[in-house]
C-alpha cells in the first residue's frame, strides 16, 4: 500500500512538472513544442477550441485505444496520468515567469523532459501523443521513436499552419532539447545505478570477509 501511494505521488509530481513546463515557461511565450497540451493550445489559438476540452478529448480516445489496442499494463499505467493532466493542467494558471524568451524555451524544454522522465522512471505516462507510437509498433512494425518522430512532426505542422515558419522552427528547437534533456537524465540515472550496484557488490564482499573471520 506504501509503495502505492509513492508511486501514485511521484507521478503526480511528474505531471506537475510538465503543467508548470507548459503553463509557466512554453505557452506564455507561444512555444508549443510537445505532448496533448501543445496540441491543445495549438488548437485552441488556430480555431478558438477551448484547449482544456482538447486535451480531455485527446486523452481519453488515447487512453480508450490503449485499453482496446494495447497490453492491461500499459492501460493500467497511463490512466492515472490521463485523467491527472488535464486536470492539474487546468488547475495551474498561466503565468508568464520569465519574461526572457530564449532563458523559458531553455527552461520550459528542461522541465518538460523532466517531468517525463519523472514518469518513465515508475513506469507511467500521462498519456496523449504517448499512446499512438506504442500502437504504431504493435500493430505496423514501425519503431517507436519514428512514432514519436511523426507525433512531434504534426505538432510543427501545426505551428506552421497556425503561426510561421519561426514559430515551427521554435518548436523543433524545444522538441530537440527535451530529447537532449532526456538523454541526460537517462544517462545519469544508468550511471547512478551503476553506482549503486558498485556499493552493494562492495558491501556484500565485506559481510563475506566478515563472516569468514
Amino acid at each position: 500500500m506504501d509503495s502505492l501511494i509513492k508511486k501514485n505521488l511521484a507521478l503526480l509530481l511528474g505531471v506537475l512538472w510538465i503543467c508548470i513546463a507548459l503553463n509557466f515557461f512554453l505557452l506564455p511565450h507561444s512555444i508549443a513544442s510537445a505532448g496533448v497540451g501543445s496540441i491543445g493550445y495549438l488548437i485552441e489559438t488556430g480555431w478558438s477550441i477551448n484547449r482544456h476540452i482538447i486535451v480531455w478529448g485527446i486523452n481519453l480516445l488515447m487512453l480508450a485505444l490503449a485499453f482496446l489496442l494495447l497490453k492491461r499494463e500499459v492501460f493500467v499505467n497511463t490512466v492515472i496520468g490521463s485523467l491527472a493532466f488535464p486536470v492539474l493542467l487546468a488547475l495551474l494558471p498561466e503565468i508568464m515567469v520569465l519574461r526572457f524568451y530564449s532563458i523559458s524555451l531553455i527552461l520550459g524544454s528542461f522541465f518538460f523532459s523532466f517531468g517525463i522522465f519523472s514518469l518513465y522512471k515508475i513506469g507511467a505516462s500521462n498519456g496523449g501523443v504517448t499512446i499512438p507510437p506504442l500502437i504504431l509498433e504493435k500493430y505496423y512494425g514501425i519503431r517507436r521513436s519514428s512514432g514519436v518522430f511523426l507525433t512531434n512532426l504534426i505538432i510543427i505542422l501545426l505551428n506552421l499552419l497556425i503561426f510561421s515558419w519561426q514559430e515551427a522552427l521554435i518548436s523543433a528547437f524545444s522538441i530537440y532539447l527535451i530529447a537532449f534533456f532526456m538523454r541526460l537524465f537517462m544517462r545519469l540515472e544508468q550511471r547512478m545505478q551503476a553506482k549503486k550496484s558498485v556499493e552493494v557488490q562492495e558491501t556484500a564482499k565485506v559481510e563475506i570477509g566478515r563472516a569468514h573471520v
